[in-house]
């Protein structure tokens, strides 16, 4: 689908998916806004075109608190990648997809 100029879906218009009834399965399946979100990037060679695009998100906050919780989830990423002793056996996240979906899944958790 191609990316505008800002790296974004151009699907993506005030901050939501424009066609999100109709939009491609890959979008249903896969958000690649946990990349740029926990800082980590896929680093499979396959998705060497999500990594470069992932890379040019940036994110605005509508408050404070969404900040925190952006800044939470990098933290929990730099942590876990840093710790992989404190993964249950067998879920040490090995690749960067792994260690990003972590990272969220840890802070939302936490959010709960």
């Amino acid at each position: 689908m191609g990316y505008d100029e800002r790296g974004h879906c151009p699907m993506f218009v005030e901050n939501a998916c424009s066609i999100y009834e109709h939009r491609p399965r890959t979008c249903r399946t896969y958000d690649c806004r946990i990349f740029p979100a926990s800082g980590v990037f896929p680093d499979e060679p396959e998705k060497a075109g999500v990594a470069a695009q992932a890379r040019r998100w940036r994110f605005s906050y509508a408050a404070e608190a969404d900040q925190v919780r952006h800044e939470a989830i990098r933290a929990a990423a730099t942590f876990l990648r840093e710790h992989p002793e404190v993964s249950p056996p067998g879920s040490v996240p090995s690749r960067g997809t792994q260690l990003a979906v972590a990272a969220v899944e840890t802070v939302v958790v936490a959010d709960e």
